[in-house]
């Protein structure tokens, strides 16, 4: 019958977490597939432990290690029994103590028991269980006194992957119950230590034995055989219990009974020696569906061998004789006491030996199990109590087969006749025998029975029983990817392998690594099996990593932070390919910004973007080097934000960055990997073409500052007649912030106008002399950032006298300071050349317009009340087109300027000074004139009333 039982901790909470367990398993595994696996333990469990039974645990610790002394009380072993630790802290613990570098290698160290406590122990004390901890240290004499090691993964097989068990509580007892049994297997080939069952009482009434009851003390030796073990996989996958094999030894205290059928006859127990030995219980995963939880399991209770007589203990304990049934002999169990009657008057006393040997085999049939949860939970397949009956009739119709069960003289009987003897004791056989079918029925069944309950059952044991506990159902993806070199690099694998140093990509959850597979130079490619949950998969250095790092000499590129995310869930039937792209070299990034401290909180020329300062995008960026005698670029173009990227080969040499600077543009500085390289010099070499690291496979991080050079331009040059003033129109760009100083040297004495609102025209409200100006937060920008240009004018002055064909040249320039960077400094300057040419030709008419006779002359005769009209007529007779001439011409005499006749080529002009080109002011006239080109003329004229 099956029957749902409480889980023992260990067992639940290992097997739940087997779920996750990489099984090498092949049957319905491909790459990038799921499979919906099961976790089935067998072994150990105890969930208690009362006063008889700590007895019993001392003595069974005793006897699978050889020998030592126990006295645990039940509350030390309660103390162990209650103690749960995590296996990540047993197993860390563990790996440090074996001086090993993994997991996996600590649980394939040879390690003695003491080992074992102490790290039981250590993992106890980090978990604060000091009662634990306190009972283990009782433990410390019997386990450091046998000689010997194990192997912790032949108990836990923690297969594929024994990381994926760290965040798994293990119960201590049973971690040391299985431990003892590892070691007895390993190590224990000497007949072992007996262990004496708690007493036994046997009821004998109601057969007519005489006897009504018998109290046989039983001592056991115990062997295991082959070692408890624990499976996770998908369908197919097969589990198993410990096979132990063990000797009893049955004092029956010289028990007398009546020989049934036998008048007169005693039969006196003496000793009995039982062999058992049982095999393994099996089984196998059947169906199992990860979606709803259930799963089938086809399980088989071990064979169970049961021999009566004697074995001699170097064949019986002798693992390598695999049938030591074979050499089961007889063994004297008693004695029959008879009285043989020679004549009517003699009887004479005869002690006959009872020598038995008996073998029965006992197989029990496969089973299914159903199994749902909520698990862990524990099904049981057979039973013990239906097993042991049937074991011990099919021992005791083994008794019955002639030559099993003989009778013989123990001393001798002179006074008895041959004949009369051999027929007496041929006469005693067949009652002998059936007493004792009667006698050890009871008597065996009770002994084998409790030598299940006390001892096999807290090794997980049974006579034609299996016990297993299902810890959980869940599924299982086989997750496939590559590691590749992407030499572009451009984040696509094109038929690329990998070249590089061994990696490791690890599966992460919990803050744990619960998988490992190791990527050596070659294909690339790896295999990882995961159960349900989310993992990250970096790849590391090491196969104990959490997080990605980068192989020696590469940088990751797809993904940027070599690290991926896969989720496993119960519905999942595959998982896609995971791709893992490297660069070997060096990876360039960072910012190209505008370095002139724009915004509140910026500061300038420092390489560190502050404020509002301007990223500034399209910007062409080259590395270049030297690879194998060859010049070699690579570049790259700023995103919207400023940033870039740029690999740099691991086999370039001298290689050298340039940041994408402008004609009219500075380098500040660089900023690599946090340390500022900053200029001393607007034409610093060093910064535009910067010196990198040699390409080692390193994340590096260089920030660039570019900011605008002052400029001034453009030259310009004019002509004129001394004395002459002429104005050149420049235009002004600051470039950046900072404080500008202008002068003017050489050539004519010269002086500086700023348009200071930047509106493009130096006003006359602007035409104060400038020698300095503070570029800073308040100057006007472009659109994009960069400071507004403004019109400058230089005014040069020619004196008079000055002798025609005289040329000069006035240098302006503008010298800028950089805002908090006072020793780096940046020169503009524009030249404006001035030659004295002989001046415009002017000739000044007069014409009477109230005589309207048209005369136009030199002079003319006028009467009080008669209009005059003047013209000033200009001719360009130089060689040269003459800019910037002025006319003027003072009235004079008491003649009255008549308002509004002024012209300049018939077009009128107004009498203010206001933005056209004439105006009248206190009896004088002016006006500028355009350009005029060789040979050109320009009339202005006016009126006047004669008073």
């Amino acid at each position: 019958m099956n029957r749902p039982n409480r889980a023992p901790h260990w067992l639940s909470r290992l097997a739940l977490l087997l779920t996750l367990l990489i099984t090498p398993w092949s049957a319905g595994a491909q790459a990038g597939s799921c499979s919906a696996v099961a976790c089935v333990a067998a072994g150990p469990r105890l969930l208690s432990v009362d006063s008889q039974r700590s007895v019993i645990l001392n003595g069974l610790f005793q006897g699978l290690l050889g020998g030592g002394s126990l006295t645990l009380s039940a509350a030390d072993w309660n103390a162990i029994a209650n103690a749960d630790v995590n296996l990540g802290l047993f197993l860390d613990a563990l790996t440090a103590g074996a001086g090993v570098g993994t997991t996996g290698e600590a649980l394939n160290a040879d390690v003695t028991l003491l080992q074992v406590l102490d790290v039981a122990a250590q993992a106890a004390q980090t978990s604060g269980n000091t009662a634990a901890v306190n009972a283990l240290n009782l433990l410390r004499p019997a386990l450091s006194a046998p000689n010997g090691t194990i192997r912790l993964g032949d108990l836990l097989k923690l297969e594929g992957s024994s990381a994926a068990f760290l965040t798994s509580q293990v119960n201590l007892l049973n971690l040391l119950t299985g431990s003892v049994q590892l070691f007895n297997y390993r190590n224990a080939v000497t007949t072992p230590t007996p262990v004496t069952l708690n007493a036994l009482n046997v009821s004998l009434s109601g057969l007519g034995l005489g006897v009504n009851a018998v109290t046989p003390t039983v001592r056991v030796y115990l062997q295991v055989i082959e070692p408890p073990v624990y499976r996770c996989g998908p369908q197919g996958t097969q589990f198993n219990t410990a096979a132990i094999r063990a000797k009893l030894n049955v004092d029956l205290g010289g028990t007398q009974l009546n020989v049934l059928g036998l008048t007169g006859g005693k039969l006196t127990l003496t000793t009995l020696d039982l062999y058992l030995e049982v095999a393994k219980a099996s089984g196998t995963i059947g169906t199992v569906d990860a979606i709803s939880r259930a799963l089938s399991l086809d399980a088989q209770p071990g064979v169970a061998q049961l021999g009566l007589g004697q074995i001699s203990d170097s064949v019986f304990f002798n693992r390598s004789n695999a049938n030591p049934f074979a050499s089961l002999t007889q063994a004297i169990i008693g004695t029959v006491d008879l009285s043989v009657r020679v004549t009517p008057l003699l009887e004479v006393p005869i002690v006959l030996n009872v020598r038995a040997k008996a073998f029965a085999d006992g197989t029990y049939p496969l089973a299914t199990v159903t199994a749902a949860p909520p698990y862990p939970q524990t099904y049981t397949v057979g039973s013990s109590s239906a097993a042991v009956g049937t074991l011990v009739g099919t021992l005791l119709t083994s008794l019955g087969t002639p030559g099993n069960l003989t009778l013989e003289l123990r001393d001798p009987a002179p006074l008895v006749p041959t004949a009369l003897l051999t027929s007496t004791i041929s006469a005693a056989l067949s009652p002998v025998l059936s007493t004792l079918g009667l006698v050890l029925r009871p008597v065996l069944e009770t002994v084998l029975m409790a030598t299940v309950d006390q001892l096999l059952r807290l090794l997980g044991i049974g006579i034609g029983e299996a016990v297993f506990t299902v810890g959980g159902v869940g599924n299982v993806c086989t997750v496939t990817g590559v590691v590749y070199h992407d030499r572009q690099p451009d984040g696509a694998r094109d038929a690329e392998s990998w070249d590089g140093p061994t990696t490791f990509v690890n599966a992460v959850t919990g803050g744990r690594v619960q998988a490992s597979a190791q990527v050596p130079a070659g294909a690339g490619t790896f295999t990882l099996a995961l159960g349900e949950g989310t993992y990250t998969l970096p790849v590391a250095r090491t196969a104990a990593a959490i997080s990605a790092g980068n192989p020696a000499g590469f940088v990751f590129v797809n993904p940027l932070n070599g690290t991926r995310t896969v989720t496993v869930t119960a519905a999942s039937t595959s998982v896609p390919e995971q791709e893992f792209g490297l660069f070997q070299g060096d990876r360039l990034s960072g910012v190209v910004f505008r370095d002139d401290g724009r915004g509140a909180g910026g500061a300038a020329h420092d390489v560190t973007r502050q404020g509002d300062e301007t990223a500034l995008a399209a910007r062409t960026l080259t590395v270049s080097g030297t690879r194998a005698g060859a010049a070699v670029t690579r570049s790259a173009v700023t995103a919207a934000d400023g940033s870039y990227t740029l690999y740099v080969p691991g086999d370039w040499t001298g290689v050298t960055f340039r940041s994408g600077a402008t004609a009219t543009e500075v380098v500040t500085g660089v900023r690599l990997n946090g340390v500022a390289a900053l200029t001393g010099d607007v034409s610093d070499p060093a910064l535009r073409d910067y010196a990198l690291p040699t390409p080692s496979g390193a994340d590096q991080t260089l920030n660039a500052g570019l900011t605008g050079r002052v400029g001034l331009t453009p030259d310009r040059s004019g002509r004129g007649e001394a004395p002459l003033t002429v104005r050149y129109a420049h235009t002004f760009t600051p470039g950046t912030t900072g404080t500008v100083s202008f002068a003017t040297t050489g050539g004519f004495s010269g002086q500086v106008f700023l348009d200071s609102d930047c509106d493009g025209t130096v006003s006359d409200a602007e035409r104060t002399a400038v020698s300095s100006v503070t570029v800073d937060g308040s100057w006007p920008r472009l659109p994009d950032g960069r400071l507004r240009s403004c019109a400058l004018e230089v005014e040069v002055t020619v004196p008079a006298g000055t002798a025609v064909g005289t040329t000069r040249a006035t240098f302006a320039t503008a010298s800028l300071v950089w805002a908090g960077r006072p020793d780096v400094q940046d020169l503009a300057s524009v030249t404006d050349t001035t030659t004295v040419t002989p001046g415009a030709e002017l000739v000044k008419t007069v014409e009477n317009l109230t005589r309207a006779d048209g005369v136009v002359a030199t002079a003319v005769d006028a009467l009080p009340n008669e209009r005059l009209r003047y013209c000033l007529n200009v001719r360009n007779t130089t060689p040269d087109l003459l800019t910037g001439v002025t006319v003027s011409d003072t009235l004079q005499g008491v003649a009255a300027y008549v308002p509004g006749s002024l012209t300049l080529e018939g077009a009128a002009l107004t009498d203010a000074a206001d933005t056209d080109a004439g105006e009248i002011v206190t009896r004088t006239v002016t006006v500028r004139l355009p350009d005029l080109a060789v040979g050109d003329t320009r009339r202005v004229c006016f009126e006047v009333l004669v008073p």
